[in-house]
């Protein structure tokens, strides 16, 4: 085994969901439960009051939590945000929560970039926390994430038995990687506007050659926490599974209002000729009834649709949007370092172009995926390259940066850390004050980069720190 494999399936092994509660035992040696129906975005764990995170009880929880057999239980999703902010999703979808009757957690602390054992602290609190403080349904764990956070999710369930389901939003599995130990059930999300989009179509075929019960869901959006209409179809889908499989009783009541209402979307859809949307309709209703319900007829629509030309036309120019797509995102990295800043301000601009009569609106979307993509490949390369005290290249690749996104204080921020290392005061001041002009407020961050000791005592930074948050 190589070295890094062995990183990445230590890592793998340190991410897992599992969520937290507060509290603190009475004498009877039952649990105090924070109160149910509201958004907790802080609550320490027990086993490391330095990690928070975000809560969510539905309304008929008990405040608590005694470990008898007779208790209600609840199941449970554990979500987990890139940056940390494990109170954005547990908010967002707290509503959803509470009418399915789910605890959902967010972990404050699993976020990018994080060491092995970082991660481990996060997971063995996390653990502690789901295994003893929370009235949690064990058949039914289930794990969420975005971007980083959903490749988080991903590997957890490879590895952790007990994990039932992922959603994943915006990216897929973790990169190198052997075969998942466990199976599981896999809903991901993703935004055609999202530069994981290609990602995400590889992983559907992927997947569907593994047999892994699956589904992967596009919608009109970006790389960002999806909105509540595709989690809960995501929710949907887990829900059905676990009625599939006996685990949760079945509800002919629900199924009934279910198709009523992907009916009307589906008619919709063929109305407006947006036939790659209604294809996946259809293909989200078999899903989630297959195993229910007679989906026959569905099975027959979705062949006539299939086999209609107006649709093959559609999907054709899809297929070849993401080819051309492909290639592109190679050309842009091969160009890193080989091509001057005037090349990539021109080349930058045509993306930019949207106005342009020549393009398709998948063509506009995919300018915006590689703007993105572009974006994220910067500030990897920016950071990996700064590690090193590769001035010279990170300086380039911070060219590159600000260009793509001018309104981001990110570029001007590392280049501040980079100057600082340089011992650069002027430099230094220069751009920190260059990232608060833009939009830079992270006091907590400034006052911590190490970078920063030799401005500390100018009044410039000290007047920027007082104006942050």
């Amino acid at each position: 085994m190589t070295a890094n494999l062995k990183v990445i399936l230590i890592l793998a092994l340190l991410l897992p969901v599992l969520a937290c509660s507060s509290g603190s035992g009475n004498k009877g040696g039952d649990i105090l439960l924070p109160q149910a129906g509201k958004v907790y975005e802080h609550i320490s764990c027990n086993a490391n009051t330095l990690l928070t995170y975000a809560l969510y009880l539905p309304s008929v929880c008990s405040n608590r939590f005694d470990k008898t057999p007779g208790q209600k239980r609840f199941p449970i999703i554990l979500a987990f945000d890139p940056s940390g902010n494990g109170g954005l999703p547990v908010k967002r979808f707290s509503s959803l929560a509470e009418k399915y009757g789910f605890i959902l957690v967010g972990s404050n602390d699993s976020k990018n970039m994080q060491s092995p054992e970082e991660s481990e602290a996060v997971v063995q609190a996390m653990f502690d926390e789901i295994e003893n403080r929370l009235p949690i349904d064990t058949s039914a764990i289930y794990v969420m994430g975005f971007s980083g956070g959903s490749r988080v999710s991903t590997a957890t369930a490879m590895y952790k038995a007990i994990v039932k389901g992922v959603i994943g939003c915006g990216a897929g599995f973790p990169s190198g990687v052997q075969p998942p130990k466990y199976t599981f059930d896999y809903f991901g999300i993703i935004g055609l506007g999202d530069f994981n989009l290609t990602e995400m179509v590889a992983l559907d075929k992927t997947l569907a050659r593994m047999n892994f019960r699956h589904f992967i869901l596009e919608f009109d959006g970006i790389h960002g926490w999806p909105r509540q209409a595709e989690i809960e179809k995501a929710w949907n889908w887990l829900v059905f599974n676990s009625m599939k499989e006996g685990r949760l009783k079945k509800n002919d009541s629900l199924i009934g209002v279910f198709s009523l209402s992907m009916t009307a979307d589906y008619d919709s859809l063929v109305k407006q000729g947006r036939l790659l949307y209604a294809r996946q309709n259809l293909a989200y209703r078999i899903s989630c009834l297959e195993g229910l319900s007679d989906v026959a007829p569905l099975k027959s629509r979705f062949a006539l649709l299939e086999g209609s030309e107006e649709y093959k036309r559609a999907m054709k120019k899809f297929n070849e949007v993401l080819e051309k797509e492909q290639k592109e995102q190679k050309l842009l990295m091969e160009a890193e370092f080989s091509k001057n800043l005037k090349w990539w301000q021109t080349r930058i601009e045509k993306y930019r172009d949207n106005k342009n009569p020549k393009l398709s609106p998948e063509d506009t979307l995919m300018n915006h995926r590689l703007l993105a993509f572009l974006g994220l490949f910067c500030y990897s390369n920016a950071n990996a390259l700064l590690k090193q005290n590769n001035f010279e290249q990170t300086q380039l690749v911070i060219g590159i940066y600000s260009i793509v996104e001018p309104d981001n204080p990110e570029p001007w921020y590392i280049m501040a850390v980079l100057s600082g290392r340089k011992n650069d005061t002027i430099q230094t001041l220069a751009y920190l004050r260059k990232a608060f002009d833009i939009g830079f407020r992270n006091k907590a961050r400034a006052q911590s980069q190490p970078e920063f000791e030799i401005i500390r005592a100018n009044s410039i930074y000290f007047d920027l720190i007082k104006k942050m948050q």
